[in-house]
């Protein structure tokens, strides 16, 4: 079993011990940080699409589900 200490940006520290593989918890961390910077694009492109509500919901649907 390994240990994993995660720094985050506050300074702060996390502690975790899993039986997952470096790489695994890599992925695992990668994964969560493209669907937050999806967010963050959504979320700063919202409503641009007004004169297009269909393509406003599909879109929102799409980054989200990634």
């Amino acid at each position: 079993m390994g240990k994993v200490i995660i720094e985050t940006k506050d300074n702060g520290e996390l502690k975790i011990k899993t039986s997952l593989t470096l790489e695994q918890i890599k992925n695992l961390i990668e994964g969560i940080e493209k669907k937050e910077k999806a967010k963050k694009l959504l979320n700063a492109t919202f409503n641009t699409l007004k004169e297009n509500r269909e393509l406003e919901i599909k879109s929102e649907l799409e980054w989200y589900e990634q």
